[in-house]
Protein backbone atom coordinates (compact mmCIF):
# COMPACT_ATOMS: atom_id res chain seq x y z
CA UNK A 1 0.00 0.00 0.00
CA UNK A 2 2.16 2.19 1.34
CA UNK A 3 4.57 1.53 -2.47
CA UNK A 4 1.39 2.17 -4.33
CA UNK A 5 1.30 5.48 -2.53
CA UNK A 6 4.59 6.74 -3.30
CA UNK A 7 4.38 5.71 -6.78
CA UNK A 8 1.30 7.66 -7.21
CA UNK A 9 3.07 10.67 -5.49
CA UNK A 10 6.06 10.13 -7.62
CA UNK A 11 3.96 10.12 -11.00
CA UNK A 12 2.30 12.95 -9.67
CA UNK A 13 5.00 15.48 -9.09
CA UNK A 14 6.71 14.04 -12.74
CA UNK A 15 3.62 15.18 -14.35
CA UNK A 16 3.57 18.54 -13.03
CA UNK A 17 6.80 19.09 -13.40
CA UNK A 18 6.50 18.07 -17.16
CA UNK A 19 3.67 20.19 -17.50
CA UNK A 20 4.85 23.28 -16.41
CA UNK A 21 7.99 22.90 -18.89
CA UNK A 22 6.21 22.11 -21.23
CA UNK A 23 3.55 25.21 -20.53
CA UNK A 24 6.89 27.36 -20.68
CA UNK A 25 8.64 25.99 -23.73
CA UNK A 26 5.51 25.60 -25.72
CA UNK A 27 4.67 29.42 -24.82
CA UNK A 28 7.86 30.39 -25.82
CA UNK A 29 7.72 28.08 -29.41
CA UNK A 30 4.26 30.25 -29.85
CA UNK A 31 6.36 33.78 -29.61
CA UNK A 32 9.58 32.83 -32.01
CA UNK A 33 7.89 29.39 -33.58
CA UNK A 34 11.34 27.60 -32.00
CA UNK A 35 11.05 24.26 -30.58
CA UNK A 36 13.25 23.66 -27.75
CA UNK A 37 14.43 20.29 -26.75
CA UNK A 38 13.98 20.71 -23.69
CA UNK A 39 10.46 21.73 -25.04
CA UNK A 40 10.11 18.50 -26.71
CA UNK A 41 11.30 15.92 -24.73
CA UNK A 42 8.64 17.03 -21.46
CA UNK A 43 5.75 17.09 -24.36
CA UNK A 44 7.05 13.46 -25.57
CA UNK A 45 7.38 12.42 -21.54
CA UNK A 46 3.77 14.12 -20.74
CA UNK A 47 2.34 12.25 -23.82
CA UNK A 48 3.39 8.82 -21.68
CA UNK A 49 2.17 10.19 -18.29
CA UNK A 50 -1.43 11.69 -19.54
CA UNK A 51 -1.87 8.07 -21.87
CA UNK A 52 -1.96 11.12 -24.87
CA UNK A 53 -4.47 12.99 -23.26
CA UNK A 54 -2.14 15.83 -23.57
CA UNK A 55 -1.91 16.25 -27.22
CA UNK A 56 -5.74 15.68 -27.47
CA UNK A 57 -6.30 18.75 -25.04
CA UNK A 58 -3.58 21.01 -27.04
CA UNK A 59 -4.67 20.13 -30.25
CA UNK A 60 -8.53 21.25 -29.53
CA UNK A 61 -7.09 23.88 -28.77
CA UNK A 62 -5.05 24.99 -31.96
CA UNK A 63 -8.20 23.82 -33.92
CA UNK A 64 -10.11 26.91 -32.24
CA UNK A 65 -7.00 28.91 -33.07
CA UNK A 66 -6.95 28.04 -36.51
CA UNK A 67 -9.67 27.08 -37.76
CA UNK A 68 -10.00 25.61 -41.52
CA UNK A 69 -9.95 26.89 -44.97
CA UNK A 70 -13.09 27.74 -46.27
CA UNK A 71 -13.30 25.32 -49.84
CA UNK A 72 -10.32 22.85 -50.77
CA UNK A 73 -10.79 21.16 -53.95
CA UNK A 74 -11.53 17.64 -53.20
CA UNK A 75 -10.65 16.08 -57.03
CA UNK A 76 -7.56 14.53 -56.92
CA UNK A 77 -5.33 11.31 -56.79
CA UNK A 78 -7.52 9.90 -54.16
CA UNK A 79 -10.81 10.17 -56.15
CA UNK A 80 -13.23 10.72 -53.40
CA UNK A 81 -16.08 12.95 -53.13
CA UNK A 82 -15.97 15.60 -50.21
CA UNK A 83 -18.96 12.94 -48.37
CA UNK A 84 -16.94 9.90 -49.07
CA UNK A 85 -13.84 11.95 -47.50
CA UNK A 86 -16.06 12.46 -43.98
CA UNK A 87 -17.04 8.74 -44.39
CA UNK A 88 -13.61 8.08 -44.96
CA UNK A 89 -12.28 10.08 -42.48
CA UNK A 90 -14.74 8.70 -39.89
CA UNK A 91 -13.46 5.58 -40.96
CA UNK A 92 -10.07 6.35 -40.08
CA UNK A 93 -10.39 7.72 -36.71
CA UNK A 94 -12.41 4.64 -35.24
CA UNK A 95 -9.22 2.72 -36.30
CA UNK A 96 -6.57 4.70 -36.91
CA UNK A 97 -5.84 3.98 -41.08
CA UNK A 98 -7.34 3.56 -44.12
CA UNK A 99 -6.10 1.68 -47.38
CA UNK A 100 -7.60 3.50 -50.44
CA UNK A 101 -9.29 1.87 -53.30
CA UNK A 102 -7.37 4.50 -55.42
CA UNK A 103 -4.20 4.09 -56.93
CA UNK A 104 -1.70 5.71 -58.57
CA UNK A 105 -1.82 5.69 -62.28
CA UNK A 106 1.07 3.48 -63.86
CA UNK A 107 2.86 6.37 -65.61
CA UNK A 108 3.21 8.33 -62.01
CA UNK A 109 4.62 5.13 -60.60
CA UNK A 110 7.15 4.34 -63.23
CA UNK A 111 8.79 7.95 -63.48
CA UNK A 112 8.93 7.79 -59.63
CA UNK A 113 10.90 4.47 -59.98
CA UNK A 114 12.85 5.36 -62.64
CA UNK A 115 13.95 8.52 -60.67
CA UNK A 116 14.81 6.79 -57.45
CA UNK A 117 16.93 4.00 -59.59
CA UNK A 118 18.78 6.18 -61.04
CA UNK A 119 19.82 9.19 -58.01
CA UNK A 120 22.46 8.07 -55.40
CA UNK A 121 21.16 8.57 -51.95
CA UNK A 122 22.94 8.16 -48.43
CA UNK A 123 21.66 4.32 -46.51
CA UNK A 124 21.89 3.95 -42.60
CA UNK A 125 24.68 3.00 -40.98
CA UNK A 126 24.23 -0.48 -38.94
CA UNK A 127 27.34 -0.37 -36.46
CA UNK A 128 24.74 1.26 -33.90
CA UNK A 129 21.11 1.58 -32.75
CA UNK A 130 21.63 5.09 -34.29
CA UNK A 131 19.55 6.99 -36.80
CA UNK A 132 22.80 7.63 -38.64
CA UNK A 133 23.19 8.08 -42.51
CA UNK A 134 26.04 7.88 -44.58
CA UNK A 135 27.77 11.11 -46.05
CA UNK A 136 28.40 8.55 -48.67
CA UNK A 137 25.90 8.37 -51.45
CA UNK A 138 25.23 5.15 -53.78
CA UNK A 139 22.75 3.99 -56.00
CA UNK A 140 20.41 1.19 -54.37
CA UNK A 141 21.77 -1.95 -55.80
CA UNK A 142 18.66 -4.85 -54.83
CA UNK A 143 21.51 -7.39 -56.13
CA UNK A 144 23.90 -6.36 -53.27
CA UNK A 145 22.00 -4.40 -50.36
CA UNK A 146 24.82 -2.61 -47.80
CA UNK A 147 21.55 -1.21 -45.39
CA UNK A 148 18.23 -2.14 -44.55
CA UNK A 149 17.13 1.47 -45.56
CA UNK A 150 18.07 4.40 -48.28
CA UNK A 151 17.16 7.75 -47.65
CA UNK A 152 16.45 10.20 -50.14
CA UNK A 153 16.65 14.27 -49.06
CA UNK A 154 13.78 16.72 -49.38
CA UNK A 155 15.46 18.39 -51.91
CA UNK A 156 16.26 15.14 -54.27
CA UNK A 157 12.38 14.54 -53.47
CA UNK A 158 11.02 17.83 -54.86
CA UNK A 159 12.88 17.25 -58.06
CA UNK A 160 10.68 14.29 -59.29
CA UNK A 161 8.10 16.18 -60.83
CA UNK A 162 5.60 13.26 -60.33
CA UNK A 163 6.56 13.45 -56.49
CA UNK A 164 5.97 16.95 -56.50
CA UNK A 165 2.55 16.01 -58.14
CA UNK A 166 1.53 14.46 -55.09
CA UNK A 167 3.06 16.72 -53.02
CA UNK A 168 0.63 19.31 -54.25
CA UNK A 169 -2.50 16.98 -54.25
CA UNK A 170 -5.52 18.81 -52.97
CA UNK A 171 -7.55 15.65 -52.60
CA UNK A 172 -5.00 15.07 -49.86
CA UNK A 173 -4.72 18.55 -48.50
CA UNK A 174 -8.90 18.03 -48.52
CA UNK A 175 -8.28 14.74 -46.52
CA UNK A 176 -5.53 16.24 -44.10
CA UNK A 177 -8.05 19.20 -43.13
CA UNK A 178 -11.11 17.03 -42.69
CA UNK A 179 -8.90 14.26 -40.28
CA UNK A 180 -6.92 17.05 -38.23
CA UNK A 181 -9.83 19.29 -38.37
CA UNK A 182 -7.48 22.41 -39.38
CA UNK A 183 -5.44 23.57 -41.76
CA UNK A 184 -2.76 21.35 -41.94
CA UNK A 185 0.70 22.05 -42.45
CA UNK A 186 2.46 19.60 -44.83
CA UNK A 187 5.76 19.63 -42.79
CA UNK A 188 7.46 16.45 -43.80
CA UNK A 189 8.15 14.43 -47.05
CA UNK A 190 10.01 11.21 -46.98
CA UNK A 191 11.53 8.56 -49.81
CA UNK A 192 13.28 5.36 -48.97
CA UNK A 193 14.03 1.94 -50.45
CA UNK A 194 14.26 -1.02 -47.92
CA UNK A 195 15.95 -4.18 -48.53
CA UNK A 196 16.33 -7.80 -46.70
CA UNK A 197 18.85 -7.21 -44.30
CA UNK A 198 18.84 -10.23 -41.80
CA UNK A 199 17.02 -8.20 -39.20
CA UNK A 200 20.67 -5.84 -38.32
CA UNK A 201 19.48 -2.08 -37.66
CA UNK A 202 15.66 -2.85 -37.51
CA UNK A 203 15.47 -0.79 -34.35
CA UNK A 204 17.25 2.31 -36.26
CA UNK A 205 15.39 1.25 -39.39
CA UNK A 206 11.64 1.60 -37.07
CA UNK A 207 11.49 -2.06 -37.95
CA UNK A 208 9.88 -2.56 -34.09
CA UNK A 209 6.89 -1.58 -33.16
CA UNK A 210 6.70 2.25 -31.63
CA UNK A 211 4.15 5.15 -32.15
CA UNK A 212 5.62 8.68 -33.82
CA UNK A 213 5.73 11.70 -31.75
CA UNK A 214 7.33 14.12 -33.77
CA UNK A 215 4.40 16.53 -33.76
CA UNK A 216 1.34 17.03 -31.38
CA UNK A 217 -1.04 15.81 -34.22
CA UNK A 218 -0.21 14.40 -37.46
CA UNK A 219 -1.03 11.87 -40.32
CA UNK A 220 1.29 10.51 -43.10
CA UNK A 221 -0.15 9.63 -46.33
CA UNK A 222 2.12 6.13 -47.81
CA UNK A 223 2.35 5.35 -51.66
CA UNK A 224 3.62 1.96 -52.25
CA UNK A 225 6.07 2.19 -55.49
CA UNK A 226 7.02 -1.39 -55.41
CA UNK A 227 4.34 -4.39 -54.67
CA UNK A 228 4.29 -5.05 -51.27
CA UNK A 229 3.77 -8.58 -50.20
CA UNK A 230 4.45 -10.14 -46.83
CA UNK A 231 7.94 -11.12 -47.76
CA UNK A 232 9.04 -7.33 -49.07
CA UNK A 233 7.89 -4.92 -45.56
CA UNK A 234 4.10 -4.31 -45.35
CA UNK A 235 3.65 -1.53 -43.14
CA UNK A 236 1.99 -2.94 -39.99
CA UNK A 237 -0.23 -1.38 -37.89
CA UNK A 238 -1.99 -2.25 -34.87
CA UNK A 239 -5.68 -0.85 -35.40
CA UNK A 240 -7.02 1.50 -33.19
CA UNK A 241 -4.11 1.58 -30.92
CA UNK A 242 -3.83 5.76 -31.93
CA UNK A 243 -5.95 6.33 -28.96
CA UNK A 244 -5.44 6.41 -25.07
CA UNK A 245 -1.83 4.52 -24.60
CA UNK A 246 -2.59 0.74 -22.69
CA UNK A 247 -1.01 0.73 -18.88
CA UNK A 248 0.80 -2.33 -19.99
CA UNK A 249 3.05 -0.69 -22.56
CA UNK A 250 2.98 2.74 -21.59
CA UNK A 251 6.11 4.32 -22.47
CA UNK A 252 8.28 5.70 -25.13
CA UNK A 253 10.26 3.13 -27.01
CA UNK A 254 10.32 0.00 -29.23
CA UNK A 255 8.34 -3.09 -28.57
CA UNK A 256 8.62 -6.75 -29.80
CA UNK A 257 5.88 -8.27 -31.67
CA UNK A 258 4.94 -10.60 -28.91
CA UNK A 259 4.32 -7.71 -26.65
CA UNK A 260 2.12 -5.73 -28.44
CA UNK A 261 -0.14 -8.76 -29.48
CA UNK A 262 -0.19 -9.81 -26.15
CA UNK A 263 -1.84 -6.28 -25.23
CA UNK A 264 -3.91 -5.56 -28.15
CA UNK A 265 -4.76 -9.25 -29.83
CA UNK A 266 -2.99 -10.44 -32.45
CA UNK A 267 -6.40 -10.02 -34.69
CA UNK A 268 -6.04 -6.72 -34.41
CA UNK A 269 -2.41 -6.35 -35.87
CA UNK A 270 -2.62 -5.56 -40.26
CA UNK A 271 0.30 -6.48 -42.21
CA UNK A 272 -0.84 -3.61 -45.20
CA UNK A 273 -0.11 -5.45 -48.28
CA UNK A 274 -1.11 -4.18 -51.36
CA UNK A 275 0.22 -3.80 -55.29
CA UNK A 276 2.33 -0.96 -56.40
CA UNK A 277 0.57 2.41 -56.40
CA UNK A 278 -1.37 1.17 -53.32
CA UNK A 279 -2.05 4.12 -51.15
CA UNK A 280 -2.46 4.38 -47.10
CA UNK A 281 -3.28 7.10 -44.82
CA UNK A 282 -2.16 6.23 -41.01
CA UNK A 283 -2.30 8.09 -37.74
CA UNK A 284 1.43 6.68 -36.54
CA UNK A 285 0.71 7.78 -33.15
CA UNK A 286 -1.09 4.38 -33.05
CA UNK A 287 1.40 1.40 -32.46
CA UNK A 288 3.34 0.52 -36.13
CA UNK A 289 6.08 -0.81 -38.02
CA UNK A 290 7.47 -1.81 -41.11
CA UNK A 291 8.11 -5.41 -41.06
CA UNK A 292 11.80 -6.11 -42.07
CA UNK A 293 12.23 -7.74 -45.52
CA UNK A 294 13.15 -11.66 -45.67
CA UNK A 295 13.55 -11.22 -50.18
CA UNK A 296 13.28 -8.33 -52.28
CA UNK A 297 12.67 -4.73 -52.13
CA UNK A 298 10.14 -1.72 -51.19
CA UNK A 299 9.99 1.86 -52.65
CA UNK A 300 7.73 3.80 -50.56
CA UNK A 301 6.77 7.66 -50.52
CA UNK A 302 5.26 9.61 -47.19
CA UNK A 303 3.61 12.31 -47.08
CA UNK A 304 2.88 14.25 -43.52
CA UNK A 305 0.57 16.61 -42.82
CA UNK A 306 0.30 18.22 -38.99
CA UNK A 307 -1.82 21.13 -36.55
CA UNK A 308 2.02 22.41 -35.35
CA UNK A 309 5.63 22.72 -36.07
CA UNK A 310 6.22 22.01 -32.62
CA UNK A 311 8.36 19.10 -32.07
CA UNK A 312 11.27 17.87 -33.95
CA UNK A 313 13.05 19.75 -36.59
CA UNK A 314 13.84 19.31 -39.84
CA UNK A 315 16.10 20.42 -42.81
CA UNK A 316 13.66 22.61 -44.75
CA UNK A 317 13.14 21.82 -49.13
CA UNK A 318 14.49 24.39 -51.10
CA UNK A 319 11.30 26.66 -51.82
CA UNK A 320 12.79 27.50 -55.47
CA UNK A 321 13.08 23.59 -56.62
CA UNK A 322 9.20 24.05 -56.61
CA UNK A 323 7.50 23.60 -59.90
CA UNK A 324 6.25 27.29 -61.46
CA UNK A 325 2.81 25.47 -61.51
CA UNK A 326 2.42 24.95 -58.13
CA UNK A 327 3.24 28.69 -57.06
CA UNK A 328 -0.70 29.42 -57.36
CA UNK A 329 -0.89 27.05 -54.73
CA UNK A 330 1.55 27.98 -52.83
CA UNK A 331 0.36 31.25 -52.17
CA UNK A 332 -3.44 30.82 -51.47
CA UNK A 333 -2.42 27.81 -49.34
CA UNK A 334 1.17 29.57 -47.59
CA UNK A 335 -0.35 28.02 -44.17
CA UNK A 336 -0.14 24.21 -45.42
CA UNK A 337 2.76 24.61 -48.60
CA UNK A 338 5.18 27.18 -46.85
CA UNK A 339 6.90 24.91 -44.41
CA UNK A 340 7.56 21.35 -46.58
CA UNK A 341 10.66 19.83 -44.55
Amino acid sequence: MKRAVSNFIRKTLRTLRSRRTFSEEYSQFLKTKVSSEKGYMAFRDLFVLTKGQSNDQISSQINKQLGKYDHVDSQGILNLSKDEISKTVAAMKKDGFVHFDAVLPDSMIDEIYNYASKTQVSYLETATDDQKYSKEKVLFDEHKPVSPRYNFTGNQIVQCDALQQLIFDQSLLAFAQEYLGCKPILDLVAFWWSAPFQGVGKNAAAQMYHFDLDRIKFMKFFFYITDVTPETGPHCFVKGSHGKLPKAINRDGRFEDEAIERVFGKENVMEICGRRGSILAVDTRGFHKGKDLTQGKRLLFQIQFTNSLFGQTYQPVDQSLMLPKYKSLMEKYNHTYGNIC
